[in-house]
């Protein structure tokens, strides 16, 4: 095998058959090579059926475990990625998508479409990855000024990467139970409570009676975090006397399909 991924790395990987002993993948970043979980490195503890745990079609993250030369053959490990390993391994993962299609809007912007294959193997061989030149080309450095890429092409990269480039936003989500005692003027009560709500910037979606959808945006998830706590307050202060509760909604199990929709 030519391009084969190094014992240790974290891996995407697709299942595609899942058979009693374990089950047969195809990694993303390598052609769609073909890998083995064994069922003893699907998880932690006695597994008494494998399909609870995986099914045919799901993303996971997988570190490589062994590499037999003389057969080809590659096993890898899911219990062996910890979730926040995972996460990252994801979010370099779609990084480099990102940056792989930017790539590919700055030659068309820069009128070398028909140059492309050869621009593409040159950034390539030269950086790697996108990703290494991108930080390359935001610092300027002497890599990137000793590029053989056409200048036209690095402005247009540039440019293009800057025009791109969103603060990003991060995202909470809580059920509110919201109900008053209050028989004389509760619906203006409640109404009073909502808009006070909303004047933090938080989305209030009603799911039906007495249950409330608070959705809060931040830099960070603090600064989320923080308008859903103001929150709390303000209801707290508003509510003279009835029901209030809140919970953070629950999220999808941390292994089920990974990759989400990112695979547009």
């Amino acid at each position: 095998m030519a391009n084969v991924p190094k014992v240790g790395e974290h891996v995407i990987a697709t299942v595609s058959k899942v058979a009693r002993f374990g089950a047969y993948c195809r990694l993303l970043e390598y052609d769609n090579l073909e890998v083995f979980l064994p069922i003893r490195e699907v998880s932690s503890g006695w597994i008494k059926n494998i399909r609870e745990y995986v099914h045919e079609g799901q993303k996971v993250v997988c570190s490589v475990l062994f590499y037999d030369k003389d057969k080809g053959t590659i096993d890898v490990s899911l219990k062996r990625v910890t979730q926040s390993q995972a996460k990252e391994k994801i979010r370099v993962y779609n990084y480099e998508k990102r940056l792989t299609a930017l790539f590919a809007q700055a030659i068309k912007m820069a009128g070398m479409y028909e140059e492309k294959p050869a621009l593409v193997q040159k950034a390539l061989s030269e950086f790697t990855t996108y990703t290494n030149l991108i930080e390359n080309a935001i610092s300027n450095t002497e890599e990137f000024k000793k590029s053989t890429l056409p200048k036209k092409l690095k402005d247009t990269l540039l440019e293009s990467y800057e025009a791109n480039r969103k603060k990003r936003q991060y995202i909470v989500a809580y059920t509110m139970k919201l109900a008053t005692f209050n028989t004389m003027s509760g619906v203006t009560e409640i109404k009073d409570i909502i808009t006070a709500v909303k004047r933090l910037g938080i989305a209030v979606n009603y799911i039906g009676a007495p249950h409330y959808r608070l959705v809060a945006e931040g830099e960070n998830y603090a600064e989320a975090e923080d308008k859903i706590k103001q929150a709390s307050q303000i209801v707290q202060s508003k509510l003279k006397k009835g029901i209030f509760e809140i919970e953070k909604e629950k999220l999808k199990k941390a292994k089920e399909d990974i990759l989400g929709s990112t695979q547009a």
